[in-house]
């Protein structure tokens, strides 16, 4: 009989989609160890309706405390966010229940079982945790959807000869839409013959995107895609411009040329890291100077396209195992 897993997680037009999709790669790959829910506070429509979709039970609260009353000492919380510090993670402990965290900024004391941070070049010693605590770091155990860890195995079958196809997808809400600012820097490169714009469900300048394609016959808009349809997208495409979120990783993972950048705090030690791996062209803070600037070195720099094997499920699962069996 399989445990309960409980996914502790939000997201919000302000906050983001990114806890949430990657909490949902987390439950494919952990759908036949445990009986999963998720609890939140705040979800997009399009994710209520995805996990339907997928079976997955939903609860919401508008209290951590009825989040609490769900738990029993033999389940698995995984906490995904910032708002979860180290009170919180001592709560879920002392009601005997196993502790795994999906973390971007090791700010705090943690005091969970498992830790799991798939920037490149993080360590352990950067983190204050526990000596029972186990670590999955670096992007052997990034979280992706099945379509692109299927993608990442055979990444390296794919050739692109052409840069004549373009993506440029900011996530789920773009808050600061940077869409259009990347689209009209690459308005200005006739060798770009198709053009993918991808918004996502919470994204919230809708009208001025379509001001500005309009009558513009390279460029397709695609709005709130699922997995699938995300990876086939990023499978068409030769360069993707994306910021260093879980986007970047999917981006690589189909092996696109990334040109990538940061604009908040959390996406600094993803953008650091990949840069130290030279697996990606740098756009900075995203600024039209920068991106222009980076466009142009397409081609000519060799970029480290070894870095996403597809094999995180596997290692990821082992680790969920170790922390059940402590």
């Amino acid at each position: 009989m399989k445990s309960d897993l409980f996914i502790r997680t939000d997201g919000s037009t302000q906050t983001g989609l990114g806890h949430l999709v990657r909490c949902i790669s987390l439950s494919n790959i952990l759908e036949d160890q445990f009986t999963i829910t998720f609890v939140c506070r705040e979800i997009n429509r399009q994710i209520e309706d995805e996990l339907d979709q997928l079976g997955i039970s939903l609860i919401k609260i508008d209290d951590e405390e009825k989040f609490f009353d769900y738990l029993h000492p033999d389940c698995t919380v995984v906490l995904d966010g910032y708002s979860f510090d180290s009170a919180y993670q001592r709560e879920i402990k002392n009601r005997g229940c196993a502790l795994a965290c999906i973390d971007d900024l090791h700010d705090r004391e943690f005091f969970a079982d498992l830790i799991i941070n798939h920037a490149p070049g993080i360590k352990q010693d950067d983190y204050k945790a526990q000596p029972y605590t186990h670590f999955g770091l670096g992007p052997d155990f990034v979280l992706l959807r099945p379509p692109f860890l299927e993608a990442a195995s055979q990444v390296n079958l794919r050739t692109r000869n052409k840069h004549e196809h373009i993506l440029i997808c900011f996530g789920g809400s773009d808050s600061e839409n940077l869409t259009v600012r990347a689209l009209n820097v690459v308005f200005n490169f006739n060798q770009f013959k198709k053009i993918t714009i991808i918004t996502g469900s919470a994204y919230n300048y809708a009208d001025e995107l379509l001001r500005t394609i309009e009558n513009q016959k390279r460029v397709m808009h695609y709005h709130a895609l699922n997995g699938g349809e995300m990876a086939a997208a990023f499978l068409e495409s030769d360069i993707a411009i994306v910021p260093s979120s879980g986007i970047l990783f999917e981006a690589l993972a189909t092996g696109n040329i990334a040109i990538s950048g940061t604009y908040v705090n959390n996406q600094k030690e993803v953008y650091a890291g990949f840069k130290e791996l030279n697996a990606i062209i740098d756009a900075g803070e995203f600024g039209e100077d920068e991106i222009h600037g980076a466009i142009q070195q397409i081609g000519d720099k060799k970029l480290n396209k070894e870095v996403i094997d597809g094999k995180s499920p596997d290692r990821i699962r082992t680790l969920f195992q170790t922390i059940k069996r402590d």
